[in-house]
C-alpha cells in the first residue's frame, strides 16, 4: 500500500535551528489527526524527538540530487516507538524561514518536500544520524535562487511525545541554481595594531556555489559596528572604511583561497572617540559586479580590533580540578597573553569560583556570586607574548552558591584595572563548570585500540580511568567498551542493557579502589560485535563508559563516556602514511627526492598502491573519496599542485610498514600567487589503493611548510649552552646555522643569543625593521656574524656573553636559552618561520641543581626480593650541595612530577611504591657521582590492575629538603619494570652479516637472556624478520607467521635458568623477489605464539643493524690515515682502507677526501661540477681503489693537498672521505659510503698533546710517588715560550682547564712540569714526584682518574686547543 503524503495546517516559525511557537494558525485539526500537544502539556514519562543537527551543501543545482545529513535525538525519558508506519524525517525547501508542521491539508505553495528517511525507533537519550537522499526541487512557481532548508521529525505523528512543538529545524538559506556564490569564510588579523601602522591580514574566500566564479576582489574594512554593509555608490558609510584590497582569482565550485595582504589601521570617520570599539572584517565582490546565487552572504566580521598604543591583557587558558569542596587545596595554572601593541608593566590575575557563567570585568568587593581562590603575578609582559603561571590556593564556593546549581571556574586579569589597556572588556575567562561536594567522579581519559577491527573473534582494548573527584572510589565500578555509529556513547538505563541499533557493548572489566586524583589503566579482551544499525564496512566509533549503569554515586554523572575515534570494520587493507621527509625548500620545475613511510593497518595484503605528493596553500591534504570516485590526483582543486605519484613495488602485509624514496617534481599551485606577502605552502601526501579500503579518511598526511623558489633559508640546527650560570656570569653558547634554502646567502647574517623568559622566541616580523627582541622578556647574550653560505652549507659559532636576568623574569622559574638568525636588510629568505631555536631551560642564579642522569637496574624483579640499583646524580647548578638521597619509585604512571613545595600532596603518592633509597655524597657544582643501593619492588597500592605495566623512576631530594635552582627536573624515569615470579626472556644482541644474498642461507648470532626470577618453562620460539623500517611489534597470540618477504626463519632456544644468557649462531634464509633488493633491518621476536609464561611480553622484540640485501657490492671506508695537522697548501701522504662487504665483486672506484667545517659528512657536488666556495667544503685529494672481491679489504695511499675551504681563521676543520658509486644501483647500500676521520689542524702553529701518563696503580694518602708524562708537538711549527704540563687527579673521565673550574670539586693538581721548546714532530718525557695529599671533592681516599693537561694556562697559540687533555687509567689513593 503506498504511503500517503502528510497534510499540513499548523504554522510555526523555525529560524536557524530554533523553534518559536506562533499560535500555529486558526484551522481546526482533523478528527483523524493526532492532537498536537503544546509546551505546557506535561507528562511524567514519555519520548521527545528533536532534530539537533542538519548538514547539507551550501548550494545545489536545481533538480540535481544531493545528500542531507540529519541527526535526531530522543531527549525524553521513554523509548520512541512508532505506533504505525515509521519515524519519518522530511526535508523541505521553503521561500521563508517559517515552516509548517503536518496537518490535514496539502503543503503551502511556499514549501516543498525534497526528501525523507525513516530513522527507526530511538531509546531514551539516544541519537541517530541518517543521510537523506534529496532532490533540489524548489516550491512550484516560486522565483529565486536561494531557499531555506529545513526538516521535521515524526511528520506522520506516529510517536506520542512529551512535546510536539519542537520537531522542526531550519538550517538556513541554500543556493539553488546554476551560478557561483562567493563568501568570506575567515579573516585573520592581529588582535591589536598601532594607529596608522601596517599589518598583515589573511582573507579566505570560498565559492560555495555550483559554477566557477569570475575574478573579483575582496576588501578589508574597519568599522565602528560589529556588522558590515555592502557599500552604496556615491555615499560611503561613515561607520566603515576600506583599509586594504586583495584580488580574488577565478574559483571553481567548492574552491577556496586564502590571500594575504598588507593593510593599514585607519579608523572610519565615525570613530571619533579615543576608546571607541573598532571591528575588522571583509566583503567579497563589494560592488556586486558578479551575479551570484546569493548576495546576502558576502560579508564577514572577524571581531574586534584594538587600535592604539598600549597593552591588552587576556586570559586564554585555565587549568584546575574538575571538582572542588570547601577548604580543599586548589592547584592549576592560568595563561595570560598580552595581545596589545605595547608592554604591560604589571600582570595580576585571580582565579575565581562563580555562580555566573560570565564574570564581571572588575573586582566587586563583597560580591555574593564570586569566591576568591588564588592570585598570581608576573613582573610584566611584552606585546605578543604569553605567560603561564602556576596557581595554588584553597577553594570555597561563593556565598550565593546552592547545592546542585552550576558552579563555574574562571579567571580575571587586571581586576583592579590598574593597567591602562586598549580594551577592558576582555579581561575575564570562564573555563567551564566544576563539581562541588564530597565524593568520587569517574572519567575515561583515553582509549587505545586498533585502527581497524582485526579479523578475529576478539581483540585487546585498553582504557585509562581516572577519579577526578574529591574522595576515593571505595568499591568498584564497571568499565564497558562500545562500538557506535554515532560519535557519542549513549548510557543505558540503570535497569540494565537493552538492544540499540546505534551502538553495541564489546566487553568490560571492574575498576576497584581508585583514590581521588589517581588513574588506573584497564585492559580488556573485547569481542568483535557490530551495531545492528551499522552498514557493511562502515567505519564506527570506538568508545568507553565507566559506571554505565550509574551504580556509583558521583559528583558528576554527565562525564562518564569517552570516544576515541573511528575504527575500520572492513576486511580489506587500510593504508596510511605516517611520515614524509622532503627538503625544506624546493625549486619550481625541478625534481627532488622525498622519503615516505606507508603502513597497512588493515587485515589483508596491500598491493598496487601509490603515493602522491602535493603542494598547496591549504594546510590539510586533499580529501580522498572511496571508489568509484577518481583518485585525488585526478580531480584536484586549484589550491593544490600535483607533484607526482610513486608506485612502490613492495606489497604490504597486514600490520607491516615500509619506508620508500621516490622522485617528484616541484610545482606551484595555480592559486599560489607570488606576492611580497606570500603565504607559506604546505606539503602533503595521499596514499591511494586500487580497491576499496575500510577507511579513506586516514589516507592523507600533512608534512608541513616548505619554501618554493630560489633563495637562502637560514635555520639554527643546534644550540648548546650550560644548564645553569650565575647572574651576570660569563658563559659560552655554541650555535650552528645552516642554509637549507636553494640559493646562496651572499651577504652575511647575524645570529643573536638570548636569555628569555619564554620557551619560544618570536620569528622575525617581515614588516618590522631589523632589531633585537623586546627587552622585557629577553636579554641578549651576544651576537656573531654568519659567513656567506651556499645552499646546504653550515657554520658553527661560539658566542660568549653574560647571563643578565630579563626584567620580566619570575623568581624560582627557569629561563630559556634561545637564538634568532636573521639576514637583516638583505633580500628576504624563502622562509622566516624557522629562524629561531630554543635549547631548553637555563637556570640563572646561585644554588645547586640536582638531576638524575641514569639508573641501572634489572628490567624485571621478583616481588619484594632485593635487587641492586645504581643511580648517577649530577649537580648542574652553580653552588655545592650537602649530602642528599635518591628514592627509587615503582609507579603505575610513566611520567610524574614531585608536588610543588608547600603542597599537601603526599610523596610517595597513592599509586606509587617506594622501593628504597640511595645516599648521595655532597656534590660540588658540575660534579657527578654514581651510588648503589639495594631495593625491593612491589605493585603500587592503587592505580594499577593486576598484570598492568608499572615503571621505575628515581627522584633526587624527594622531600625537597635542599633549596635548588630548579625543582621540576628531579625525577628520572628509567622505563618499564616487570614485577613478578615468572621468567622474562629478552633478546640483547643480534649480529647478522653486513649483506645477504637472495636465495642463499646466512648465519646470524643471537643472544637471549632470562632476566626473570624463574627458569623459562619450555623452549621459546625465535622468529627472524627482514624489516623495511626499524619497527617490530609482537603479534597477537594465534596470528599467522610473518609474510614471506619478511620471514627469514624460525628456531627454538632451549630453556634458560633465571638470570642467565645464551648466545647461539642460527641460520636464516631470504625468500624474497629480486625487486626487493635494498637496505633492510634484521629483527627478531621471541615467543610470538605466547606459549611461554613471562612477567612481560613488551620486551620480546629486538631490532638489529641495517643490512644490504641483493647481488651487488657494498664498499665502506674503515680507516683514513694522514697527518694530524698540516700547513695550508702543503702536501702529505694519506692512506685509505676500503672493504667490500657486499655479495658481489666491485668495480674500480675512487675515494674523495674533503676538508669540511662541519663534523658530519658533506654533500659532495655532482661528478664534474665544481665545489661551491661558500659551502664550507673543499676537495683535498683522491685515492683510486681497484676492484675488490666480496669480503675483501685493501689499503691504498695517495697525496693530501691542503686547500682549506673559505672560512674564518678560528673555524675548526674536519677530514672526511667518501667513496662514490657511479649510481645508487651499483651498490647494495649508499648510506655507508662516508667516513669522518675527525678534526685536523690547518695552519702555521704548534699543537701540543699528551700521549702517555704513567704512575703506580695505588698509593697511600700523602706519600710521594713518581709519574712520567710524554708530550709531543704534532703541529706544523716549533713551540716557543713558556709551556707547562700539569698532572691531575679527577673524579671525572674528562679534564677541564683551570679557568673553567670554580673549585677543586672534581679535579686537583698533583704538580706541574716545564716543557721545553719542541720542534714539529718532536716528543719529550718528563718525570714528576708528587704527593696525593689533597684529593678531589675533599675526599680522604678513593679511586680517581689520572691525567695530564698540557699548556694548562693557554700561553701557547696552537692549531688546536681541544686535544690538550689526556686521561689514562686510575690512581687508587688508600687511607
Amino acid at each position: 500500500m503506498p504511503r500517503l503524503s502528510p497534510s499540513w495546517t499548523h504554522a510555526c516559525l523555525l529560524i536557524a535551528g530554533t523553534l518559536v511557537s506562533t499560535g500555529c494558525g486558526s484551522e481546526g485539526a482533523s478528527s483523524n489527526a493526532n492532537p498536537v500537544r503544546g509546551q505546557g502539556h506535561s507528562l511524567d514519562h514519555g519520548s521527545d524527538l528533536v532534530i539537533t543537527e542538519l548538514r547539507a551543501p551550501d548550494s545545489v543545482r536545481d533538480g540535481d540530487p544531493f545528500t542531507v545529513t540529519v541527526k535526531v535525538c530522543n531527549q525524553g525519558s521513554a523509548a520512541a516507538y512508532p505506533q504505525g508506519g515509521g519515524t519519518i524525517v522530511q526535508v523541505y525547501l521553503s521561500t521563508t524561514s517559517t515552516q509548517q508542521v503536518p496537518g490535514p491539508n496539502p503543503p503551502p505553495p511556499t514549501q516543498s518536500i525534497v526528501g525523507e528517511v525513516d530513522v527507526g525507533p530511538l531509546e531514551p537519550l539516544q541519537c541517530i544520524t541518517r543521510p537523506v537522499n534529496a532532490y533540489a526541487l524548489p516550491p512550484p512557481g516560486q522565483p529565486g535562487t536561494a531557499f531555506y532548508l529545513g526538516a521535521s521529525i515524526d511528520t506522520w505523528q506516529s510517536v506520542t511525545e512529551l512535546d510536539e512543538t519542537n520537531n522542526g529545524f531550519v538550517l538556513g538559506l541554500m543556493g539553488v541554481g546554476r551560478g557561483p556564490d562567493l563568501v568570506v569564510s575567515e579573516v585573520r588579523t592581529p588582535a591589536s595594531v598601532r594607529p596608522g601602522a601596517g599589518f598583515l591580514a589573511d582573507v579566505r574566500v570560498c565559492n560555495v556555489g555550483t559554477m566557477p566564479s569570475s575574478s573579483t576582489e575582496a576588501k578589508i574594512y574597519l568599522s565602528t559596528l560589529d556588522t558590515l554593509s555592502l557599500p552604496t555608490p556615491g555615499s560611503p558609510a561613515a561607520t566603515q572604511v576600506p583599509v586594504g584590497t586583495v584580488p580574488v582569482p577565478v574559483l571553481e565550485a567548492s574552491g577556496c583561497l586564502t590571500v594575504r595582504t598588507q593593510v593599514f589601521a585607519e579608523p572610519p570617520p565615525a570613530a571619533t572617540q579615543p576608546e571607541q570599539p573598532l571591528y575588522v572584517g571583509a566583503i567579497v565582490d563589494p560592488d556586486q559586479q558578479r551575479p551570484e546565487l546569493r548576495e546576502d552572504n558576502n560579508t564577514r566580521v572577524a571581531g574586534r580590533l584594538g587600535v592604539g598604543l598600549g597593552p591588552d591583557l587576556v586570559v586564554t587558558d585555565l587549568t584546575g580540578p574538575t571538582n572542588v569542596s570547601p577548604g580543599r587545596p586548589f592547584s592549576g595554572s592560568v595563561k595570560v597573553c598580552n595581545v596589545g601593541t605595547d608592554q604591560a608593566m604589571d600582570v595580576r590575575a585571580e582565579v575565581l569560583l562563580s555562580t555566573e557563567a560570565v564574570l564581571s570585568s572588575s573586582q566587586a568587593p563583597g560580591a555574593q556570586t564570586e569566591s576568591f581562590v588564588a592570585q598570581v603575578q608576573a613582573p610584566g609582559l611584552d606585546a605578543g607574548r604569553c605567560v603561564t603561571l602556576p596557581v595554588s590556593g584553597i577553594s570555597y564556593p561563593p556565598p550565593a552558591f546552592q547545592p546542585g546549581a552550576p558552579l563555574y571556574l574562571g579567571a580575571r586579569v587586571d581586576g583592579m584595572q590598574s593597567v591602562p589597556e586598549l580594551r577592558e572588556d576582555n579581561n575575564t575567562f570562564t573555563k567551564g563548570t566544576v563539581g562541588e561536594g564530597h565524593g568520587p567522579d569517574l572519567v575515561v581519559r583515553s582509549v587505545k585500540g586498533p585502527g581497524n577491527l582485526p579479523d578475529s573473534p576478539s581483540f585487546f582494548l585498553e582504557a585509562q580511568v581516572c577519579n577526578v573527584g574529591t574522595q576515593s572510589l571505595s568499591g568498584s565500578a564497571y568499565l564497558e567498551f562500545y562500538l557506535a555509529t554515532e560519535a557519542a556513547v549513549t548510557l543505558p538505563p540503570s535497569s540494565g542493557p537493552y538492544p540499540m541499533q546505534t551502538q553495541v557493548p564489546l566487553g568490560g572489566e571492574n575498576v576497584s579502589y581508585l583514590p581521588a586524583g589517581q588513574c588506573q589503566t584497564v585492559a580488556v579482551n573485547a569481542y568483535r560485535i557490530l551495531p545492528s544499525g551499522a552498514q557493511p564496512g562502515q567505519p564506527l566509533y570506538l568508545g568507553a563508559a565507566i559506571d554505565p549503569f550509574r551504580m556509583v554515586p558521583e559528583l558528576n554523572e554527565d562525564n562518564n563516556t569517552f570516544i576515541q575515534g573511528l575504527v575500520g570494520t572492513g576486511p580489506e587493507a587500510d593504508l596510511v602514511i605516517t611520515d614524509v621527509r622532503a627538503p625544506a625548500n624546493l625549486v619550481e620545475g625541478q625534481s627532488f627526492t622525498a622519503t615516505y613511510k606507508v603502513c597497512n593497518r588493515g587485515n589483508t595484503l596491500a598491493h598496487d598502491y601509490g603515493v602522491s605528493l602535493f603542494l598547496s596553500t591549504e594546510t590539510e591534504p586533499p580529501v580522498s573519496r572511496p571508489p568509484p570516485a577518481p583518485p585525488v590526483f585526478a580531480d584536484l582543486q586549484r589550491a593544490y599542485a600535483f607533484l607526482g605519484r610513486a608506485q612502490p613495488y613492495a606489497t604490504l602485509a597486514a600490520g607491516q610498514c615500509t619506508t620508500e624514496r621516490s622522485t617528484f617534481t616541484a610545482m606551484r599551485p595555480i592559486d599560489a600567487m607570488p606576492s611580497p606577502f606570500e603565504r607559506p605552502l604546505h606539503l602533503s601526501a595521499v596514499v591511494d589503493a586500487q580497491g576499496p579500503e575500510p577507511r579513506t579518511d586516514n589516507n592523507g598526511f600533512a608534512a608541513g611548510i616548505v619554501g618554493l623558489g630560489i633563495g637562502p633559508d637560514l635555520v639554527i640546527t643546534e644550540l648548546q649552552g650550560p644548564a645553569s650560570v650565575r647572574p651576570w656570569g660569563s658563559f659560552t653558547s655554541t650555535v650552528k646555522v645552516c642554509n637549507v634554502g636553494t640559493g646562496t646567502m651572499n651577504s652575511g647574517a647575524y645570529v643573536d643569543v638570548y636569555v628569555s623568559v619564554d620557551d619560544t622566541l618570536p620569528a622575525p616580523d617581515p614588516l618590522a625593521p631589523p632589531g633585537p627582541l623586546p627587552m622585557g622578556s629577553h636579554r641578549i647574550v651576544g651576537s656573531a656574524l654568519v659567513p656567506a653560505l651556499s645552499a646546504g652549507a653550515c657554520a658553527t659559532r661560539q658566542i660568549v656573553g653574560s647571563a643578565e636576568l630579563p626584567p620580566y623574569a619570575i623568581p624560582f622559574r627557569p629561563l630559556y636559552l634561545g637564538a634568532v638568525v636573521s639576514q637583516g636588510p638583505a633580500p628576504q629568505e624563502l622562509r622566516r618561520d624557522n629562524n629561531t631555536r630554543v635549547a631548553g631551560p637555563l637556570s640563572v642564579g646561585n644554588g645547586p641543581d640536582l638531576v638524575v642522569t641514569s639508573v641501572e637496574a634489572p628490567g624485571t624483579v621478583a616481588p619484594y626480593e632485593p635487587f641492586a640499583a645504581t643511580v648517577r646524580v649530577c649537580n648542574v647548578g652553580t653552588d655545592s650541595v650537602n649530602s642528599t638521597e635518591v628514592a627509587l619509585v615503582v609507579s603505575s604512571e610513566e611520567t610524574w612530577a614531585l608536588p610543588p613545595q608547600g603542597s599537601p600532596a603526599p610523596f610517595p603518592g597513592p599509586d606509587q611504591f617506594l622501593a628504597g633509597f640511595v645516599n648521595v655524597a655532597p656534590l660540588q657544582a658540575g660534579q657527578c657521582v654514581s651510588s648503589m643501593g639495594m631495593m625491593s619492588a612491589g605493585q603500587p597500592p592503587g592505580g594499577a590492575s593486576p598484570g598492568q605495566p608499572v615503571f621505575l623512576s628515581a627522584v633526587v631530594d624527594p622531600f625537597q629538603n635542599q633549596p635548588e635552582l630548579r625543582e621540576d627536573n628531579n625525577v628520572f624515569v628509567k622505563g618499564r619494570l616487570g614485577v613478578g615470579w615468572d621468567a622474562d626472556l629478552v633478546i640483547t644482541a643480534l649480529t647478522p652479516p653486513a649483506s645477504i644474498q637472495p636465495g642463499q642461507s646466512f648465519t646470524t648470532t643471537l643472544t637471549v637472556c632470562n632476566q626473570g626470577s624463574q627458569p623459562s618453562s619450555n623452549q621459546a620460539l625465535v622468529t627472524l624478520h627482514l624489516l623495511t623500517v626499524p619497527e617490530l611489534s609482537l603479534p597477537a597470540p594465534g596470528a599467522p607467521p610473518p609474510p614471506q618477504d619478511e620471514f627469514l626463519g624460525e628456531f627454538f632456544i632451549p630453556q634458560l635458568a633465571a638470570h642467565t644468557c645464551s648466545t647461539t649462531p642460527v641460520t636464516g634464509h631470504f625468500y624474497g623477489a629480486w625487486w626487493q633488493e635494498r637496505t633492510y633491518y634484521v629483527g627478531a621476536t621471541l615467543d610470538r605464539n605466547g606459549s611461554t609464561p613471562e612477567v612481560r611480553k613488551d620486551n620480546n622484540t629486538f631490532i638489529g643493524p641495517r643490512v644490504g640485501v641483493g647481488s651487488a657490492p657494498d664498499l665502506v671506508i674503515t680507516a683514513v690515515g694522514g697527518p694530524e695537522n698540516i700547513a695550508p697548501h702543503d702536501q702529505a701522504p694519506v692512506s685509505v682502507t676500503v672493504c667490500n662487504q657486499g655479495t658481489q665483486p666491485s668495480f674500480a672506484q675512487r675515494v674523495e677526501l674533503f676538508f669540511t667545517t662541519e663534523p658530519t659528512p658533506p654533500e659532495p657536488p655532482l661528478p664534474g661540477m665544481p665545489m661551491d666556495p661558500a659551502s664550507g667544503v673543499s676537495l683535498v685529494g683522491t685515492v683510486d681503489i681497484p676492484p675488490l672481491p666480496e669480503n675483501a679489504c685493501i689499503t691504498r695511499e695517495d697525496t693530501l693537498h691542503a686547500s682549506p675551504p673559505a672560512s674564518g681563521p678560528e673555524v675548526p676543520l674536519f677530514l672526511a672521505a667518501i667513496v662514490r658509486a657511479p649510481s645508487p644501483f651499483d651498490e647494495l647500500r649508499t648510506d655507508n659510503n662516508a667516513f669522518m676521520r675527525g678534526r685536523i689542524g690547518v695552519g702555521y702553529a704548534p699543537d701540543l698533546v699528551v700521549t702517555e701518563v704513567t704512575a703506580p696503580f695505588a698509593v697511600r694518602g700523602g706519600e710521594m710517588f713518581l709519574t712520567t708524562v710524554t708530550v709531543c708537538n704534532q703541529g706544523t711549527q716549533s713551540s716557543w715560550g713558556n709551556s707547562q704540563v700539569e698532572v691531575l687527579l679527577s673524579t671525572q673521565p674528562t679534564l677541564a682547564f683551570p679557568d673553567e673550574m670554580p673549585s677543586s670539586a672534581t679535579q686537583v693538581s698533583l704538580g706541574q712540569l716545564d716543557v721545553d721548546n719542541l720542534d714539529a714532530g718532536q716528543c719529550t718525557t718528563r718525570q714528576l714526584f708528587a704527593s696525593a695529599y689533597t684529593l678531589p671533592g675533599y675526599q680522604s681516599s678513593g679511586l680517581f682518574y689520572l691525567g695530564a693537561l698540557v699548556d694548562s694556562q693557554r700561553f701557547v697559540t696552537e692549531l688546536r686547543e681541544d686535544n690538550n687533555a689526556f686521561v689514562e687509567g686510575f690512581l687508587a689513593v688508600l687511607p
